[in-house]
């Protein structure tokens, strides 16, 4: 995996062996706490259209835009329905709409990744690449607000827990196509062309390029916890006719 653009020299030295298919414990080079780490960061909430019947269903969609950082966040935060856990919905006098049910939302769920004979505590992460823009959505808002005729404000904010290292782990089928590359690569057989030989190595560099899209294991060691930031959306205007 390409080290990320902000890492610090005396910190690319810090490369630990993992035992299996878990990588090097990385470390990421950031400001001391995660309220600058996310000063960059814009959350822009947006609808399909402006304008919907009490029947409709409403879908949310949130952009995180990040900032000037490569950050390391937990996958539930920014991946799953806890993104938008903590709305706010009010109407034209500037009440707020309190909600029918609340938004189920799944936890930070922990596992353990041995390092060096000992058990190393985290939780699935993703890492928002500096600039990048990350997508997630609500399928639908009146599942649990019931807005009646008029219109509202909707507001997101979103509580995010920055880490600074995380722990690499490789889908088991990329091991296993890596190994089949080097054994293609040893073959002596006059039989087997060198055109043949690349074209299956190609193959199967493909499918490790579509595996690593699909199935890329961060885990964050949850003692490299930096801090909690809270970033607030755009105010979104909704009318219901």
């Amino acid at each position: 995996m390409k080290a990320f653009k902000n890492l610090a020299l005396p910190y690319l030295l810090l490369i630990f062996c993992m035992t299996g298919c878990v990588g090097s414990l990385k470390t990421q080079s950031s400001p001391t706490d995660a309220v600058t780490a996310t000063s960059g960061m814009v959350l822009s909430l947006s609808t399909p259209k402006s304008v919907y019947t009490v029947e409709d269903s409403i879908k949310l969609n949130l952009n995180i835009q990040n900032g000037q950082f490569n950050l390391l966040v937990p996958l539930v935060n920014v991946a799953t329905s806890r993104t938008f856990k903590q709305l706010s919905v009010k109407d034209t006098n500037g009440n707020i709409v309190a909600p029918k049910r609340s938004i189920s939302v799944p936890i930070s769920e922990e596992i353990f990744i041995e390092k060096n004979g000992k058990s190393v505590q985290c939780i699935q992460g993703l890492e928002l690449k500096d600039a990048s823009i990350h997508e997630v959505s609500l399928e639908n808002l009146q599942k649990y607000y019931e807005l009646q005729k008029g219109n509202y404000t909707v507001t997101l904010t979103m509580p995010l827990p920055i880490y600074r290292d995380f722990l690499e782990k490789r889908h088991p089928e990329i091991i296993e196509l890596q190994e089949e590359i080097k054994r293609i690569q040893k073959v002596t057989d006059a039989h087997v062309s060198a055109a043949d030989k690349r074209s299956a190595v190609n193959d199967l560099q493909q499918q490790i390029a579509s595996l690593e899209k699909k199935h890329k294991y961060i885990y964050l060691p949850v003692k490299s916890l930096l801090g909690e930031a809270s970033i607030t959306s755009n105010q979104l205007m909704l009318t219901i006719e």
